[in-house]
């Protein structure tokens, strides 16, 4: 439920109480009633306001961020000059790589508090098309595990024009899109789509393909930067991959196999 919704559902409770009130009461300080009237309506509007920004902070830790983004923008609907709306608004907008917005509500925030840290901070990061990595260790982390079969490590040579190592960051979640012998890799830029290169690798392209026909999910994230190329990996909800061999030496216990015996010959010595 909205705020607004909210705040309607409010006023109607209000005027049912006071209807109620007259029935029963004529009162002689008619201000002091309205006042606790209005004190009960904005406290049930608080409530709902408390209810959306807890909702909106675990949406942010979750890194739903187009829930936290709806989330905040609903309250700013009743709440504009909430600056700590603003802040979380801005910060799901730098992770949805929307800089051009994130700038404009951080500098919002400035106007109004021009030494808040996490605004300045916020807005440099925006400045320099950066995004921060979040500080509760869980940053797509688990799209970086290796895992024989369902994981394959790759290389794509940087085809984009203005695609820059600065653009990335590790554990990032590449877009793909399949073609008959390749798979073309997009990243968010500046709040547009952009080609960064395509994986050409037969073999990878085809176990792609292989787990798309079985339904399976498929994840392309990026390592690291390489030259004029990057790492990406690979990985799958089903094993697809050829695991990587893994030279297994047989465990032999101690004593297991007998040693031959040498035979050692002692000359006796003669008697003279």
């Amino acid at each position: 439920m909205s705020i607004k919704g909210f705040s309607r559902n409010s006023q109607d409770q209000v005027g049912s109480i006071k209807t109620t009130w007259s029935y029963f009461y004529i009162p002689t300080k008619k201000s002091l009633i309205d006042k606790a009237l209005d004190f009960y309506m904005l406290s049930l509007m608080s409530l709902s306001l408390a209810i959306l920004t807890k909702k909106a902070i675990k949406a942010s830790l979750k890194q739903e961020w187009q829930k936290a983004t709806n989330l905040n923008s609903e309250i700013l609907k009743t709440y504009p000059k909430n600056l700590d709306a603003k802040i979380r608004l801005g910060r799901c907008y730098i992770q949805a790589r929307d800089f051009n917005k994130a700038k404009k509500i951080f500098k919002e925030v400035l106007e109004v508090d021009p030494i808040n840290s996490l605004a300045l901070k916020n807005l440099e990061l925006a400045k320099n098309q950066k995004v921060e990595c979040s500080n509760n260790g869980n940053l797509r982390t688990k799209s970086l595990i290796k895992e024989p079969g369902t994981t394959y490590e790759v290389k794509v040579d940087i085809k984009t024009k203005g695609v820059e190592k600065e653009d990335f960051v590790s554990g990032e979640e590449l877009t793909f899109k399949i073609k008959k012998k390749s798979i073309d890799l997009y990243k968010n830029k500046n709040g547009k789509k952009v080609v960064v290169g395509s994986i050409e690798d037969s073999y990878v392209t085809q176990r792609i393909k292989c787990a798309f026909d079985k339904k399976a999910k498929v994840l392309i994230t990026f390592i690291r930067w390489k030259g004029n190329e990057i790492i990406v990996l690979v990985k799958t909800s089903i094993s697809v991959f050829k695991p990587d061999k893994i030279e297994i030496r047989p465990y032999l216990r101690k004593g297991a196999i007998e040693e031959p015996e040498i035979e050692i010959e002692i000359e006796e010595e003669g008697t003279e």
